[in-house]
Order: structure tokens, then C-alpha cells, then sequence
């Protein structure tokens, strides 16, 4: 007979990292299993917004990460038309005045070590392959090295990415959701790369965008993702997230801004699940925090901020649940309303934003105001960053700054602002 732990944590990026950690924290007896040997890659952006900074300050891996990585100050936001919109990373109450680039390989492992020196068990090489639920706990089911294992918990988190297979077997997820695709590269050989990452709607298919962000003063991560949720939308879409990465390291303008560079190492790609307004996060002593509960912004592409902020909040949760001797799905609810509560607005907003917005007259338009105005250029930084204060913004005083009172005459403002935003700011 296996023994019996208060929580077992399923998958070690950083929304199952930290979830241990503070699981660990509140001495709840965590065990953390992946698939990996860590140190391991994970193909990404590598961007860590303040949000997500604020979580991992919080749990003081700051100082640990800053020599491995490059601070970013600013952002550059440039048009299809290759206008560009320069800002400040806005400042925020309770936030760093700066975001981060650092790879997943380095990001990933130090967070997985608080954990462990947090107190929390980890064994890696697990597949996980099955849960089942039976005589008042449950079973997670794996293999490693070819041989059957068994763990028993009173509670398990899945916390496994974009991999739908384990939430599907566990009866969670009824088949795999649209997802947005994604290529990155890593190039290296750049001179004195400023402390500014670029968003870039030039030389990329709509609804998507493309990137270059420091990971040092010599090299950067540059990829390219986009969504092709909808049929019609597909049909306008590459074959292929890599050959929509090769049309965008061949376009002019990005061909110069790599100007004596070279690649290193292979271009890899990835999915991304988008989903998290209609994903379950929750059942029978199961939770699920990050990318597997769909978290993943649904413009951006941006994940790590959601997954340690859900980690987070999956562990408070499940340190209730245990507190209260209570595993169902009734009382698991609590944790699916408080990130809705969080989250839900965000999502809906920024789906909305990419479904309406992301066409590219439109975007040379709003940049070329945004140049001039301070209120739609924060907006804009604000939501390339995933900053929550963008949906307090109701939907006529977004129409209000997206449009000139002569140019508002000219539109249909009331209808746009309402297909865009919805009548109601929050779901």
C-alpha cells in the first residue's frame, strides 16, 4: 500500500510549482510529479509580466532570477503598416515597474526547487496515465522506467499545460478544445538589444502576432503564434505555425530588425489552450490550475502570470478543502467562482478585443491615434501586458477613446464599442 499524501501536484511548471510551494508552505504533505528530469526546456515566449513577477517576489525567487534573464522596461507595438508605438511598462499599485524575459529551462527548475526546499516531495520521470477515485481518496496511476506506479491523495491538482489527454481520461474534459499555435526560435548575436520587448502585427496572419524579446543583450527569443479557432478563419491561416515563423523572419522589416544574427539551436513549436471561459477547473478531489484550465491569454499567448497566480490560488483552496474534510465537487466549486471572479472578465474582454480588433487597417489606425494619445496607448500597453485594470473600462469610455468625436460621428460608436465589448463590462 502507497502512502497516503494530502495533495499530489500533477506537473512541475510554474502553476504546479507554485501551487506546492504554497502548499508546502502551509506544511500540507504535497507531492509533486512530472514527466521530466528537471532542468528540462518548455517551448514559450519566455515573458514574465509583472503579475507574474509579483507572485514569484512573493514566494522571493526575484533576486534568483535577475542574473539569468533581462529586464524589459518598455514596449514596442508595431502596426501592420510598420508604425510603431513606443511605452513605459505602466505602473501598477502592488506591482514591479518592469517585466522579464528568462528561459522556461532556467525559470521553471528554480521555481520547482523553492518548492522542494519549501518542504514539498518531487519525483520525476512520472507519466501520468490515469485517476480514479475510490474508498475516500484518490488514485493517481503512471508509469515510470516501464513500471506501473500508484500514489494515493485526499486531493490531486492537475496543473499540465496544454496536454488534454489526462483531463479527458479523468472524465474533466469531454474532448480537446480550439487552441492557438505558436514557433519560437532563439537568436543570438544582436548588439547591446535594448530593455524593450516587441509585439509585432507586421509580416504575421491575423488574428496572431509576432515577437522579439531579450532574453539577454545578445540574444533573443522570436516567435510568432496565431489563433485559427473558427473554419473561415483557418482556411486564411499557414499550413503550419513553422512556416508561418519562416514568413516572418523573412519579412523586410523583421529581416533588418535581425540584422547580424544568427539562430541557435531549433525552431520548435507549441500549442496554446485558450479556453478558460468555458473550461472546467474543477471535479470529485481534483482541481486544475494554469494552461490546463485553459488559462492562457486569448490575444497575448501569455500563460505564466495565470498559471503562478492559479497555482496560488489552487493551493488557499485545497488548504480549505482539507481543513474542512471536504473533496466534492460542490465544495470545490469555491475555487472555479473565485477565478472567475479574477479571471473571467479578462478573458472575455481580451477575446473579444482579437476577434474585433486584429484586422489590419484597424490596427494602423488605433497605433496611429495611440501615438498621439496617452489614454489609448495605456490601454494598449495595458493589454499587451494582461493587466486586470482593463476591464473596469466600460464599454463606452473604451468607444470614447478608441474615437475622435469626428471620427465617432462617422462610425457607428454605440454598436461597435458593443460587438467588441459587450453591453456589460463584466460577464
Amino acid at each position: 500500500m502507497t502512502d497516503l499524501h494530502d495533495v499530489i501536484v500533477v506537473g512541475a511548471g510554474p502553476g504546479g510549482s507554485a501551487a506546492a510551494y504554497y502548499l508546502a508552505s502551509r506544511g500540507i504533505r504535497t507531492l509533486l510529479l512530472d514527466k521530466a528530469d528537471f532542468p528540462r526546456d518548455k517551448t514559450c515566449g519566455d515573458g514574465l509580466s509583472p503579475r507574474a513577477l509579483a507572485v514569484l517576489a512573493d514566494m522571493s525567487l526575484v533576486a534568483d532570477l535577475l542574473p539569468h534573464g533581462q529586464v524589459i522596461r518598455s514596449l514596442e507595438i508595431i502596426a501592420p503598416n510598420g508604425r510603431a508605438l513606443d511605452a513605459r511598462v505602466p505602473v501598477h499599485p502592488g506591482l514591479p515597474e518592469f517585466s522579464f524575459v528568462i528561459p522556461r529551462y532556467i525559470l521553471d527548475d528554480l521555481v520547482r526547487r523553492r518548492a522542494v526546499e519549501r518542504g514539498a516531495a518531487f519525483e520525476a520521470g512520472v507519466r501520468v496515465m490515469g485517476i480514479a477515485r475510490e474508498n475516500g481518496f484518490a488514485r493517481v496511476i503512471g508509469q515510470r522506467d516501464r513500471k506501473t506506479v500508484d500514489y494515493r491523495a485526499k486531493l490531486v491538482l492537475l496543473a499540465t499545460g496544454a496536454s488534454t489527454g489526462l483531463l479527458v481520461a479523468a472524465g474533466v474534459l469531454d474532448s480537446p478544445p480550439p487552441m492557438m499555435v505558436a514557433a519560437r526560435a532563439y537568436f543570438e548575436g544582436f548588439k547591446d538589444l535594448p530593455e524593450q520587448t516587441q509585439f509585432r502585427f507586421d509580416g504575421v496572419p491575423l488574428p496572431g502576432y509576432g515577437w522579439l524579446f531579450p532574453v539577454s543583450l545578445t540574444c533573443a527569443n522570436v516567435g510568432t503564434g496565431y489563433y485559427a479557432g473558427e473554419a473561415r478563419a483557418a482556411r486564411r491561416m499557414p499550413p503550419s505555425p513553422r512556416v508561418a515563423f519562416e514568413r516572418f523572419v523573412a519579412h523586410p522589416p523583421v529581416r533588418r530588425a535581425l540584422a547580424g544574427a544568427r539562430q541557435v539551436g531549433p525552431l520548435k513549436s507549441y500549442p496554446l489552450r485558450l479556453d478558460f471561459l468555458s473550461a472546467p477547473t474543477y471535479a470529485e478531489r481534483l482541481l486544475v490550475a494554469g494552461e490546463a484550465a485553459g488559462l492562457v491569454n486569448p490575444l497575448t499567448g501569455e500563460g505564466i502570470d495565470y498559471a503562478l497566480e492559479s497555482g496560488q490560488m489552487a493551493a488557499e483552496s485545497a488548504a480549505l478543502a482539507l481543513a474542512d474534510g471536504d473533496f466534492s465537487r460542490e465544495a470545490l466549486a469555491a475555487y472555479d467562482r473565485r477565478l472567475r471572479e479574477r479571471f473571467q472578465s479578462m478573458f472575455a474582454f481580451c477575446t473579444r478585443v482579437r476577434d474585433n480588433l486584429l484586422h489590419p487597417r484597424l490596427l494602423d489606425w488605433l497605433i496611429a491615434i495611440a501615438r498621439r494619445r496617452e489614454d489609448l496607448k495605456l490601454l494598449l500597453i495595458n493589454i499587451a501586458l494582461s493587466n486586470q485594470a482593463v476591464t473596469t473600462v466600460s464599454p463606452l469610455k473604451v468607444a470614447s477613446i478608441l474615437f475622435h468625436k469626428k471620427e465617432a460621428r462617422k462610425q457607428k460608436t454605440k454598436s461597435f464599442s458593443s460587438s467588441v465589448f459587450g453591453e456589460h463590462p463584466q460577464p
